[in-house]
């Protein structure tokens, strides 16, 4: 009997040292080990933008002259021609009112359309204007309702000029045949006369027909019809016209051949 209790204890210790090392050989489960890595992966290459092609290609096959879209459409050869500047300007005409320009001349020799001189501008890096108005002295009468177009001959000379790097504007009276520098005489509806906002539509060359630059070395004849323009204000005198742009757009440009297209009077 004595043996048997002896062999139980011998027994009960040799279960409790097999409990403890099993507890303890157990491996403990291991945490996953962090990372960064995906917030700083490289980042796909971006694919580079490409500019779409203009909404009007050039033609395959320029013409010499680009051509202006109302010209097919306007009967020139029943109109009357009343000169600007050809070689000169016109007695009644002035550009003393023409602004923010680097260089101007009415006599240059190297770049003609026609004739032996032509007018080459400079503009400043403001925006230029090269301002023809009638002066008061003139005896000049246009009548807005008698004006069917202006006429004139454009070219960059040795560089191009963009079909939007210009606009043209011809302004007018309903006070005077002549220009006044504060004529508040012509309004249009929901615009205040002496606003910054010009108050005759600048058009820009592509709207008058230039469906391409004009070429380095080429010119270009240019009709601005009256009856075309868009938000024109109603007015009873043609009293001048300006070109305006500046030297970011075009550095310099030659004008020549300015003319009016009139209406035989009724």
């Amino acid at each position: 009997m004595r043996v048997r209790i002896i062999y139980i204890l011998c027994l009960i210790l040799l279960l409790t040292g097999c409990g403890r090392r099993l507890s303890v050989d157990i491996p403990t489960a291991a945490a996953p080990t962090p990372t960064i890595a995906p917030f700083f992966q490289d980042r796909p290459t971006a694919t580079p933008f490409i500019p779409p092609p203009t909404r009007t290609p050039l033609p395959t096959q320029p013409p010499r002259t680009p051509t202006a879209a109302g010209s097919t459409t306007n009967d020139i050869s029943n109109l009357q021609v009343v000169p600007v500047y050809r070689d000169a300007l016109s007695t009644g005409w002035s550009i003393t009112n023409s602004a923010l320009l680097t260089s101007l001349t009415l006599t240059e020799t190297n770049i003609v359309a026609l004739g032996r001189y032509a007018i080459a501008v400079t503009p400043s890096e403001s925006t230029g204007v090269l301002f023809f108005t009638i002066t008061p002295d003139s005896g000049l009468v246009l009548r807005r309702d008698q004006v069917a177009a202006l006429r004139l001959r454009l070219s960059g000379g040795d560089t191009p000029i963009a079909n939007d790097a210009m606009t043209i504007s011809v302004v007018g009276s309903n006070r005077v045949p002549y220009w006044l520098p504060n004529d508040d005489s012509v309004t249009l509806e929901g615009r205040v006369t002496n606003s910054t906002e010009p108050l005759f539509p600048e058009t820009r060359l592509y709207f008058l027909g230039l469906n391409r630059a004009i070429a380095a070395g080429e010119w270009a004849e240019i009709y601005v019809w009256l009856d075309d323009l868009i938000y024109e204000p109603e007015y009873t005198y043609v009293t001048g016209f300006y070109l305006k742009t500046s030297s970011d757009l075009v550095p310099k440009y030659y004008v020549d051949q300015i003319e009016w297209l009139v209406r035989d009077q009724p």
